[in-house]
């Protein structure tokens, strides 16, 4: 976890670069019929608002754009989710904030490529079940994660508005037992960003707070 936001877009690697899964892009394809993101661009190209990411950040399902953090963001999406209907396109719009450049970043993905479906297609095709997994988040595309019954953290350096909303969600879905606010403290750290995944870790498997604090030791 970083600075970057993570996307829902699953790839595997081999030992010199990245490849598309393709099991996870024709998981989430059809809402898209058959098109990809490069098609969708020409439904947004008048809005001022939206500058395209660079080449590097797109994939074939996920178009991404910077978004000036004094754009009115709910204005946006509902103008963006009206053209996307009409096109009769079956899409997500997800908005977060880049903290390192005080940058807006909004991506477009198809409905079912939602971070929490990613997380669930990862665990069926690994073999894995909740009791594997510890999901760690930062900002408000994570709440679908987080108010979910994957056993999640969210780091100490979150938005207070992020804080607030993601308790409340995961109240509403009778998921706190699987949500954990890191604190700090845990091995004398403060709980922000990689710190608060390792707290969160040891919070949900106890017995790997041995281990960690051996390494730490060291």
């Amino acid at each position: 976890m970083g600075y970057r936001r993570c996307r829902p877009t699953i790839y595997q690697v081999n030992a010199s670069e990245w490849l598309h899964w393709s099991d996870w892009e024709q998981e989430v394809s059809a809402d898209w019929r058959g098109l990809t993101a490069n098609n969708l661009r020409p439904l947004f190209t008048d809005l001022e608002s939206l500058h395209l990411q660079e080449e590097s950040k797109q994939s074939r399902y996920k178009l991404s754009y910077y978004v000036p953090l004094q754009t009115d963001i709910r204005a946006l999406q509902r103008e963006m989710s009206r053209r996307l209907n009409l096109a009769s396109m079956a899409a997500n719009l997800i908005y977060s904030v880049d903290e390192a450049t005080s940058t807006g970043l909004l991506d477009v993905l198809p409905a079912l490529a939602t971070k929490l479906h990613a997380v669930e297609f990862l665990m069926q095709h690994q073999g894995l079940d909740y009791t594997d997994t510890v999901f760690a988040g930062d900002s408000g595309n994570d709440f679908p994660v987080l108010a979910s019954a994957v056993p999640s953290v969210l780091v100490a350096n979150a938005d207070c508005e992020v804080v607030e909303q993601a308790q409340t969600q995961a109240r509403q879905q009778g998921t706190m037992a699987a949500f954990y606010l890191a604190q700090g403290g845990f091995l004398g750290m403060n709980g922000n960003y990689s710190a608060g995944i390792l707290e969160g870790v040891a919070y949900y498997h106890p017995d790997t707070r041995l281990w960690m604090e051996n390494d730490h030791e060291q």
